[in-house]
C-alpha cells in the first residue's frame, strides 16, 4: 500500500507544480517588467511600469498594456453628421486645433450629390468643418469645400512656420471609369448605383498636399497641389512605373520642428527631408517590426500618427475581418489596433505583447459602442481613425470614425420589404476620451 500511497502523493506534487508553473508563466507574460520613471515600451510608451509589474496608464488609455483608447460615450450629434440635415454622407475626420480662431477645425470626405461611401472614386471631395470642442458638443458645422472632385481621405498637420497642411488622394475629376452618381438620401442605391467602382484604367490616386497660413479665413487660400507621386513611384520622378498608381496611400503625416515630415502609409513609412520639397520625399519601407517574436501583424488601413511629450510615435488603424465581432477570447475581429515605436522609422513599429491571433489587441471597438443616451450600437463599419489632440499639441482629447449603421452589409438589403434599399450612407463619429 505504501507505494501506492507514494505514487498518490508524487501525482498531486506533481499537478500543483504545474499549476505553480501555469500561474507563474501567466504572470510574468503580463508583467512590465522593472519599474520605470520614463514611458515604457513595455507598456506601449503610454504608460509606466510600476511595482509589481503592472502598468500605470497615462490619461487618454487603458488596458493591461494600455494599449486600449480611454473612451467616453458619444452623443448622437457628436462629430459631422449631415444625414438627417443634408442627406449627405461624410467618410473620415482629421482634425486639428487652432489658437488663433480657437477653434477645432476638421478635414472630411464629403460624397457629393447626396451618394453614400460606395461611391467615393465618383463623388468624393473634401471639406472643412468647425467646433469648439466640449462647448459645442463636439458637434461640427460645414464651412466651405477645400478641394473638389475627385479628393478623398485628407489629413491635417500643422507646419513649424504655422501653416495648415492637408495631405490627400485627389485626381482631377471622376476618378473611376464609371460615371458621377446622383443620388437623393445619402444611399447610393438612391441613385441607381448601389455597386462600388474600381479605379479608372488609366487613372490615378496619388498623394498630394496644399498648404494655407489663413485656413479658418472667409475665403481661405490654398496653395496649388504638389503631387508626391514619385514617392509612391519608388523614385519614378515620371510617376509611370515603379509602383501602382492605382491604390490610395492612406497618407499618414507628422510634420517636425525642423520641418522635415515622416508619414505611415497604407504599407511603408516615407520620410521627406523637407515637407514642402517633394522631391526629398522617399520611400523607406515597411513599418511593423516583422522581425519581433511573435511577429508584429500588418497595420490594416487607414492610419493615424502622432508624437508623445517624450517623442515616442504612436499609430491607430482598423484591422481584422470586416463584420466578424471583437471577441474577449480573440480580438482579431474588426476593430481599431494600436502601433508605437521609439523613433518611428520603417520596421521598428511594435504592438502591445498579446497572442498573435489578437493582432495586438482592440484600441477601440467597432461593436457595442457606448452612447451617453444609454444605448450600445453596433456599426457594420468603423473605419478611418483620426485621434484629436488639445491645444498643447499632445494631449489626447476625442477620436473620429466613420461609421456605417446599417445592421447588416451594405451590400445587403436594409430590411426584408421589397421597398428596402441598399445602405452605405456613412457619417463621422467623434467619441470622446477620458480626461483626468
Amino acid at each position: 500500500s505504501h507505494p501506492a500511497k507514494m505514487a498518490k502523493v508524487l501525482e498531486v506534487l506533481v499537478v500543483v507544480v504545474v499549476a505553480y508553473m501555469s500561474l507563474a508563466t501567466t504572470s510574468s507574460a503580463t508583467s512590465c517588467g522593472t519599474p520605470t520613471k520614463e514611458l515604457s515600451f513595455n507598456c506601449s510608451y503610454n504608460g509606466y511600469c510600476l511595482s509589481g509589474g503592472k502598468c500605470g496608464c497615462v490619461q487618454g488609455f487603458k488596458g493591461v498594456y494600455c494599449h486600449q483608447l480611454d473612451l467616453l460615450p458619444a452623443t448622437n450629434k457628436s462629430g459631422l453628421n449631415q444625414l438627417k440635415t443634408r442627406a449627405t454622407s461624410t467618410w473620415g475626420g482629421s482634425v486639428i486645433w487652432d489658437n488663433k480662431t480657437q477653434l477645432y477645425h476638421m478635414y472630411a470626405s464629403e460624397i457629393s450629390e447626396n451618394c453614400g461611401i460606395h461611391r467615393w472614386l465618383t463623388n468624393s471631395i473634401v471639406v472643412h468643418a468647425t467646433s469648439r470642442g466640449i462647448a459645442d458638443g463636439w458637434e461640427f458645422k460645414r464651412q466651405n469645400v477645400v478641394s473638389g472632385l475627385f479628393s478623398h481621405e485628407p489629413i491635417v498637420a500643422k507646419a513649424p512656420s504655422g501653416e495648415f497642411v492637408v495631405y490627400l488622394t485627389t485626381y482631377p475629376g471622376d476618378a473611376s471609369d464609371c460615371p458621377l452618381c446622383k443620388c437623393k438620401d445619402g444611399t447610393s442605391a438612391s441613385g441607381g448605383c448601389p455597386q462600388e467602382c474600381g479605379v479608372g484604367q488609366n487613372k490615378t490616386v496619388f498623394s498630394y498636399f496644399t498648404s494655407s497660413k489663413d485656413p479658418a479665413g472667409l475665403n481661405p487660400k490654398w496653395s496649388p497641389l504638389t503631387s508626391l507621386c514619385a514617392a509612391q513611384m519608388h523614385g519614378n520622378k515620371n510617376c509611370s512605373t515603379g509602383g501602382n498608381p492605382r491604390t490610395d496611400m492612406n497618407l499618414a503625416p507628422v510634420i517636425h520642428k525642423n520641418g522635415s515630415m515622416l508619414a505611415w502609409t497604407r504599407w511603408d513609412i516615407w520620410i521627406c527631408d523637407d515637407w514642402r520639397n517633394a522631391s526629398t520625399c522617399r520611400d523607406t519601407g515597411q513599418a511593423p517590426d516583422f522581425n519581433s517574436k511573435p511577429p508584429t501583424p500588418w497595420e490594416g488601413e487607414d492610419p493615424s500618427l502622432w508624437i508623445d511629450r517624450e517623442g515616442h510615435y504612436h499609430m491607430v488603424s482598423h484591422n481584422g475581418a470586416r463584420g466578424k465581432n471583437f471577441l474577449p477570447t480573440n480580438s482579431s475581429g474588426d476593430c481599431g489596433r494600436h502601433y508605437f515605436s521609439e523613433d518611428g522609422l520603417a520596421g521598428t513599429w511594435r504592438v502591445a505583447p498579446l497572442p498573435p491571433e489578437d493582432l495586438g489587441g482592440c484600441a477601440f471597438p467597432r461593436a457595442n459602442v457606448p452612447f451617453a443616451d444609454g444605448n450600445n450600437y453596433t456599426f457594420y463599419r468603423r473605419e478611418r481613425p483620426h485621434v484629436v489632440l488639445g491645444p498643447d499639441g499632445f494631449t489626447l482629447v476625442a477620436l473620429t470614425t466613420s461609421v456605417i449603421d446599417s445592421p447588416g452589409n451594405p451590400g445587403t438589403p436594409w430590411g426584408p420589404g421589397p421597398n428596402d434599399v441598399y445602405n452605405d450612407a456613412s457619417y463621422t463619429l467623434l467619441q470622446p476620451i477620458r480626461q483626468r
